[in-house]
């Protein structure tokens, strides 16, 4: 629509077909009030109402233009509305009542002004401006709505993306590899170990199987995940990896986006060097209304290919799920990441 309105020959094509219907309804008023009123005017009588109305919409939709920079619809719709009604209704009488009778003085013949008449032209272009104002308004809010969809469409394929990121991420070669390559040598060194190392894994595993397509989970649940999915990445890094947990207990009820914190922690040791000189230290804690995963900074000095797909996905689906927002945090000694606490209501 609002390509059609911008393409000239268009635009001054309707704005012929309206002057016309104008005129023609005006003079079915006035023969309804006057009874020797002649329904079916001169031809000339038309030319001039297109003349007069074609100039007064060019003029109203020069002035819409400039409000579309100053004043956009998006930015304040009832100031937008406000102003786009009182100019165009402004316009719209400075054409069809000055303009019209300096032309009508010059021109032609002149005749008595009668109040009435110039009363129904007055209300005739009250109701043109008001009718078109509110199609405007009604084109923006339709825009939103079809935008908001779209948004809430895009949203639902990230928070898929992310879902399967996630799977992925957990039942991938390398980390079956390597859990089963721990369990392996924990079997020869101590069978506690090795008894432990299975059960972790499968406490992991039975979480992504029950919660990898619910949207939120507590804290607390995501929290005994992790520490299961702390105890197996330890045994394979041992001192090299510590990882700490500092949560305030009123704060486990709050809720969270499942695997989040796996995610994070997989991206903390993927990115970075975790060895006996240089140990890697995670820290996940929470203030005001946030939770925080930290670790040193340390970065591979040739890292491996990273699409950075997880960290979009997860900032994408917290912007699906709430109004505060997910943060990364980089200085060069420390690599943060802040996401928000949602209200368990």
């Amino acid at each position: 629509m609002a390509d059609l309105i911008k393409n000239r020959w268009i635009r001054w094509a309707s704005t012929v077909l309206l002057a016309i219907l104008f005129r023609f309804c005006l003079d079915v008023v006035y023969s309804l009030m006057y009874r020797n009123y002649e329904l079916f005017q001169p031809f000339s009588s038309y030319l001039f109402a297109i003349l007069i109305t074609v100039c007064a919409f060019e003029s109203i939709y020069q002035i819409n233009k400039r409000l579309d920079k100053k004043h956009a619809w998006n930015i304040n719709p009832y100031k937008r509305f406000a102003l786009q009604w009182s100019l165009s209704f402004a316009t719209g009488l400075t054409f069809a009542i000055f303009i019209r009778w300096i032309i009508v003085l010059i021109f032609i013949v002149f005749t008595y002004v009668n109040l009435l008449d110039e009363i129904v032209i007055v209300a005739f272009v009250l109701v043109i401006v008001t009718a078109l104002t509110i199609a405007d308004l009604s084109m923006f809010l339709l825009e939103k709505w079809r935008f908001s969809l779209a948004e809430l469409e895009r949203f639902k394929k990230e928070n898929a993306e992310f879902r399967f990121e996630s799977l992925r991420a957990q039942v991938n070669p390398h980390f079956l590899f390597n859990s089963l390559n721990t369990l392996s040598s924990l079997i020869y060194q101590s069978r506690e170990k090795a008894e432990m190392f299975v059960k972790e894994l499968s406490d992991v595993y039975r979480y992504i199987l029950e919660y990898r397509d619910r949207e939120l989970v507590t804290l607390e649940r995501e929290l005994e995940m992790v520490r299961s999915y702390i105890v197996l990445i330890q045994l394979r890094f041992e001192q090299n990896l510590s990882i700490s947990l500092d949560i305030k207990e009123e704060n486990k009820n709050q809720l969270i986006a499942p695997l989040t914190l796996q995610m994070l922690i997989e991206n903390a040791i993927k990115h970075n060097i975790v060895s006996k000189k240089k140990p890697l230290k995670v820290a996940i804690y929470d203030k005001d209304g946030f939770l925080y995963v930290e670790n040193n900074l340390q970065k591979k000095d040739a890292e491996s290919y990273s699409s950075k797909l997880g960290l979009i996905n997860i900032k994408n689906r917290y912007g699906f799920l709430t109004d505060k927002k997910f943060e990364v945090i980089e200085s060069p000694e420390t690599f943060r990441v802040k996401i928000p606490l949602i209200e368990n209501v």
